[in-house]
This record gives C-alpha cells, structure tokens and sequence, in this order.
C-alpha cells in the first residue's frame, strides 16, 4: 500500500469514526454514543440531563437556547443536553436523581452546576467558571452596554493592584449570578461620579444605582449586594421561585386575585416592601393558573382566601409556613415580619380532612390524624409518603395493599398507612421525593428510614426484623406475586 493511499483510508476511516453531533438552537444534543467524544472535543462544556416529561426543564430550554447562542457568539463554552431517559448508560454513569440536573465538565470531570435559569445567569456563570471574575472595561461604550445589558451589575472603580481590589475580587469568584466589572480609567470612573477603590451596584430596577459605603470587607459586600440586588417588591416568577426556594431565603408572600380587596392589599404591599427591604424579601403572586397556582398548591393557599399573607422560610429542608391574621395593613404587616424574627409565631401544617371511613388494610393518614395513627405506642407503623401523580408510588401500591392484608390477620399490631405529602405535611419529617418509607416503632416513635426491596418479601423481610412484637407468619397461599405495572413518572414542578 501506498503512502497515498494509506492517507486516503485513514481520512476514511477518522471519517467514519468520527460521530457528528446534532444541534438544536445552538445546544449540542449528546447521546451515549457521543458523549465521551464531545468532552474530548471540549475542554469546558455545560451538560444538561433532562426528562422531555419535566416541567422545569421545559422552562429552561429557551433560556438554556440563548445562552447557547450567546457563548457561540463569544467562542465561549459549548452547551450540551441529554434525554436521561433514553441516554440510560450515561445517566446513570454520573448518578442523574432529578431533572433538570446540570453538570460542568473541565477536561472531562464533572462539576455540579449552581447558578441561575436564565440567559443571562448561565452565561455569566461559565463565564466566570472558564475566566476572570471580572470583565475589564475600558471604555466608556462598553461600560454603558455592560450596565444596560445585565439587570444588575457590580463595578469596582479603582486600583487593580489594591486590597479593596482584591476583597471584591474574592466576592466576584463566589456569586456566580451577578456580573462585575472592573474600571481602572479615572475619566470613566469620573463620568460615574464615582470615589477611587469603591464599588457601585447598577440595576435596571427601583433607584437604578446604591454606592457601597461601609468599610469594605467580603462579608459586608456580600450582604451589600445581596440586599440591594432584587426589586424591593418582586413579581413571583421563575427567577424569583429559583432566588426563593433554591437560595432558601425567606419571603413574605401575598397571593392576590382580581377582585378589590387584591387590588388594595397589593398597594399596601408596594409600601410594606419598602418598609421591609433588607430584612425579609417581599413578593406578589397571583394563584389562577400557571406558577402561582403551583406555588399556592404547594404552601397551602386556594382561590377562596384571597388576598392571603403569609411567610414561606424553604431553609433547612423542610419548608416553614407563617400565616397572617388581620387588616392587611402596612403597620400590621411590619408587625408579622418583627413576631416572626423574634420567633414568636408558629409555623403552620397543611393537612388534608380526616376521611369518613378508614377500613382498607393500608390505613390513610392525613396532617391531623397523623398523631393519632401513627404515634400510637401499641403500634409499629411503616409510612408510605406519596404524591398521586407519582409513577413509582402507584407501581408500589398493590405490593403494599398485599402486605397490608397479610399483616392485618397475621400481625395486627403491625400497620401499613398512607399519606399523600403533597396534601399534607408533618413537623419534623421533610420529604424530598416519592415514595418515601419511614417506619414508627411501637416503642421508639422517632421515624427510621426503610431500607428494604420494594417488593413483597422485601417489606415483610424488613417488617419481621424490626417489630417490636413477636411475628407471626403470614400464610404462604396469600403471598402471591404481585407485579406492578409500569408506569412513567411525571413531576409535579414549583
């Protein structure tokens, strides 16, 4: 063979071997097939696992499309998704739990994503990720689009070789959603009426500019842009339910319909907002359809209590609900944010009503029946927590009606219930997915996780170890197999 034509079945063979990868709006669509050559390919990539099924990862894809376009535009990091439930091996090779979950990958190892949903967030964040914290601007054209084309920006006017240059540097590299800019000129600096080695906040929103004024350490400048960073009055949105619930910041919520009393109680809270900026963020939401009803389902809100007003704190894992009493008034309001920093209010418990009869193996649990049920001390009680829209929940459900059955002849002090956790919710016990099995010990009410096969031996298994009584077989000709039917699982999205 020929050099010649050694070259021409090489060129072939690379050819062959070398798979195209499909895009859609600027988003690298990977498969199992793929994957390993595109991060050869690229040294820094941003990954989305997605489920076609998900409704946050519907609303990421436009914001994820643009941010797509905006880093190609820039030969910035390439985005790439991939369908977790059809690319399988790779899914499961980075361990996917939930959707959408996004991974970085530097020369191949992952790193997990932690900024924001938008264009602008993603963009900023692999920004930073793949360079400087700061953009340098040195001229008074790119300053201005720098400030008119984010909705809020840092800027640091001064010395790059200072100590305050380096404080805010440090700050720059651990707020991955806000940009900041940097101004060594002092003409520039001048034509912002801004002091040498000071840091100015701009926004598209309320007063539009706060100069930092205090003595600049890291810790001041964080709590400096973190108070003045989002509208003192925010319109609950997706941005707004990522800065709430995956921040875990405290908010004090309205939830408003049409009607005049909405309408009055939203301008009471335009002023209460201003009353309250820095101490508690303050947002509106309306609960007809989309988002806001989401968000009223979740904490416990109908159409028929509106206006409603009330504190959501999402921190520590399990969500903490404070409801307002009284004339939605801003004396009153400012009144409710003090009683609930001084810990003088208690948190409030979705439950729904307890059912007429209760006479099925499986025992129902609601929010109010729960102490009743499930803390009695003659009982050991294993809790089934599920959502109604859950495909693993209903795949569980004849397996645990069987047992239940079995137990309720054979062992009638050992109890299967039931509680639907997203119509109830019980102090101390957060649930993060479903279903979640936690068994209450006759003697021992403090919950322990289940840890056995979700199958029909695998429960009776788990029960016959830790009872607290003595175990009585059930018979052998009522455990007959069991076997759930498929079922896809949806996700009910905030």
């Amino acid at each position: 063979m020929s050099k010649f034509q050694y070259l021409a079945l090489f060129l072939i063979v690379a050819c062959v071997s070398s798979v195209e990868v499909a895009q859609e709006d600027d988003v690298y669509v990977l498969t199992d097939a793929t994957f390993d050559d595109f991060l050869k390919e690229h040294s820094h990539a941003l990954v989305e696992f997605y489920a076609p099924w998900c409704g946050h990862c519907k609303k990421l894809a436009p914001e994820y499309a643009k941010a797509a376009k905006k880093l190609k535009e820039q030969n910035g990091a390439p985005l790439g998704k991939v369908d977790a439930t059809v690319e399988k091996k790779v899914a499961e090779r980075f361990q996917i739990k939930g959707y959408p979950t996004l991974k970085f990958f530097i020369n191949g190892n992952p790193v997990d994503y932690n900024g924001g949903r938008t264009e602008a967030e993603i963009v900023n964040w692999i920004n930073k990720k793949t360079g400087s914290a700061f953009k340098e601007l040195t001229e008074a054209e790119s300053l201005e689009k720098f400030i008119n084309d984010n909705e809020v920006v840092v800027v640091f006017f001064g010395n790059k070789d200072s100590d305050a240059y380096k404080t805010v540097e440090k700050v720059a590299q651990g707020l991955d959603d806000i940009p900041f800019g940097f101004v060594a000129s002092e003409e520039l600096r001048n034509s912002k009426s801004a002091k040498e080695d000071s840091v100015v906040l701009f926004k598209n929103f309320d007063e539009k500019r706060n100069d930092f004024e205090e003595s600049l350490t890291e810790a001041a400048l964080k709590t400096f842009i973190s108070k003045n960073s989002l509208p003192t009055l925010i319109k609950f949105d997706q941005k707004a339910a990522q800065k709430i619930f995956g921040d875990s910041m405290p908010c004090l919520f309205l939830f408003h319909g049409t009607d005049a009393a909405s309408n009055a109680a939203l301008e009471v809270f335009e002023r209460a907002a201003a009353e309250l900026k820095g101490k508690i963020l303050v947002s509106v939401s309306p609960i007809a359809d989309g988002l806001g009803k989401r968000l009223g389902d979740y904490v416990g809100v109908s159409e028929s209590e509106l206006p409603h007003v009330k504190i959501v704190n999402p921190n520590g894992g399990e969500v903490k609900k404070f409801n307002f009493e009284g004339e939605i008034n801003v004396e009153n309001l400012v009144k409710f944010y003090d009683d609930y920093s001084a810990k003088r209010l208690k948190p409030v418990y979705k439950s729904a009503p307890i059912p007429e009869t209760n006479d099925e193996p499986v025992k129902v649990v609601v929010g109010k029946s729960f102490k009743d049920i499930v803390l009695d001390s003659t009982k050991d009680v294993l809790v089934e927590f599920y959502a109604p829209w859950c495909g693993h929940c209903k795949s569980l459900a004849p397996i645990y009606d069987k047992v239940a059955a079995q137990l309720a002849t054979a062992n009638p002090n050992i109890v299967l219930a039931k509680i639907d956790a997203t119509a109830n919710e019980i102090e101390g016990i957060p649930i993060q997915g479903f279903p979640t099995l936690k068994f209450f010990p006759a003697n021992n009410k403090t919950p322990v996780d289940f840890s056995g096969e979700r199958t029909e031996e695998g429960i009776l298994g788990y029960l016959k170890s830790k009872t607290t009584f003595a175990w009585v077989e059930p018979q052998a000709e009522a455990k007959e197999e069991v076997k759930p039917t498929p079922t896809e699982e949806k996700k009910v999205d905030l």
